[in-house]
């Protein structure tokens, strides 16, 4: 049974409301799972209730978003009160505006500026929507080393330029392949809303398992011992060796690694990651083909960056899960991660256990 937890280990690795009347995002027409890129961003704030889509049932991602409705969204997101009001003043948004509450809610709120007009029914730059980021959820620039984004159409003397690392870094924005930020395209509907949910979920937390204890695990038929032997100095990598206690089997080691980056788990015997995830953590799908993670291993989401989980007895908060869709078998497998613990359950997409998590011993 390890083979086959080992082979799919191996493999697995990885409008707002008032646009329309609450249409969920697994029914959008044209926003499907396995097809449609930022799928799981749009779902997630639909199942939080701070967007939905058309009457047509289409969520038109690719369309533009006005700004009165980018005032509503940080309403909902950031549960800003709506009484108490300081009045923004703008020419274009008087008090029996429909939006006047939302846009005066964010204003109160500090996420848009003094100014003669608000211009509600306008859209927003990807560098102004670096700021109202940063504003929104106070993000600060974080150090990751040689993955500093160095864009090429973005210099430091920008206004923008502190905001857009602030987003880049933490992996609520990023760039394209040609190396550029492309900070004066406007925002469409599914951008903003995959921005918006990366920039709700983002956290920086240890998933590596803890080498103070001895780790045991379960796949319904054998128990396996997880124990730790020291991190490899060419490699860097931090080795754990894994013994059936139920029946004979010879059983790769894995390596583990975590940096400001990037967590990466792979077997001793192959030549790249297994499991590779941008860090700081956030809801979002994620690919990696860069020669060291995995590639072409099916589409991998993050779906959580808090569940709870109860595996063998315990409860596990602030969970980690981590979806991957292997689409030429139409198989899913889900990983659960808990803070300074690391993998908690593998299960199928019906919820059944593959490999779970009895115990930790303390050394």
């Amino acid at each position: 049974m390890w083979k086959k937890w080992m082979t799919a280990l191996l493999i697995s690795v990885l409008a707002v409301t008032v646009l329309g009347q609450g249409v969920q995002a697994a029914s959008f027409k044209d926003m499907k799972k396995y097809k449609t890129s930022l799928y799981v961003e749009v779902n997630y704030l639909a199942d939080e209730g701070i967007i939905s889509g058309y009457p047509d049932g289409r969520f038109k991602p690719n369309e533009p978003i006005a700004k009165k409705h980018i005032a509503a969204m940080f309403v909902k997101a950031l549960e800003l009160p709506t009484d108490d009001l300081k009045d923004p003043g703008y020419r274009d948004v008087p008090k029996n505006h429909p939006y006047y509450k939302e846009i005066a809610a964010a204003y109160t709120a500090g996420l848009f500026s003094k100014a003669d007009r608000f211009k509600p029914e306008s859209s927003i730059s990807r560098a102004f929507m670096a700021r109202l980021m940063s504003k929104a959820f106070q993000l600060k620039v974080l150090d990751k080393g040689d993955y500093q984004p160095p864009y090429t159409d973005v210099r430091k003397k920008s206004e923008f330029y502190t905001d857009i690392m602030r987003v880049s870094t933490n992996n609520v924005a990023t760039g394209y392949p040609d190396g550029k930020f492309k900070p004066n395209h406007l925002i469409t509907r599914g951008h903003f809303a995959a921005f918006l949910t990366r920039a709700m979920t983002v956290k920086q937390m240890n998933i590596m398992p803890n080498s103070d204890y001895t780790y045991y695990y379960t796949d319904s038929e054998s128990m396996y011992r997880h124990d730790h032997e020291g991190i490899n100095e060419e490699n860097g990598l931090d080795y754990w060796r894994i013994t059936n206690e139920t029946e004979y089997e010879e059983i790769p080691r894995i390596g583990y690694m975590q940096n400001k980056s990037h967590y990466g788990a792979g077997a001793e015997n192959w030549t790249h990651f297994d499991t590779y995830l941008a860090h700081p953590f956030a809801v979002m799908q994620t690919h990696k083909d860069d020669g060291i993670g995995p590639a072409n291993y099916g589409d991998i989401w993050i779906n959580s960056t808090n569940a709870v989980k109860s595996v063998h007895g315990v409860k596990y908060h602030d969970v980690l899960v981590v979806e991957n869709y292997l689409w030429w078998n139409k198989e899913t497998i889900i990983e659960y991660y808990a803070q300074d613990i690391g993998l908690i359950q593998k299960t199928n997409g019906k919820g059944n256990e593959l490999y779970g998590l009895v115990k930790r011993v303390r050394n």
